[in-house]
């Protein structure tokens, strides 16, 4: 009998931190998360790239159509 070697591949480099083992996916999505949060709550908002993206952004809400069909779905049933 030999290694299972999908059970081998499979294995997800981990970290371990105060004694828990933690995946790098993990790390980096609350480091994101974090980041996120420290972003909104900051004054980095007024950064003239992060301005930039957010105007791009909403830039493309007219050509959203989903708030006006929910809208009538809303109209209709409420009616």
């Amino acid at each position: 009998m030999g290694v299972n070697n999908l059970a081998v591949k499979a294995a997800k480099p981990m970290l371990t931190f105060l004694g828990i083992k933690v995946s790098y996916e993990t790390l980096a999505f609350l480091a994101l998360f974090l980041g996120s949060e420290a972003l909104g709550a900051s004054k980095l908002k007024e950064n003239s790239i992060v301005q930039l993206f957010l105007n791009a952004v909403n830039s493309l809400k007219p050509f959203r159509t989903e708030d006006d069909k929910i809208a009538k779905v809303k109209d209709t049933l409420l009616k």
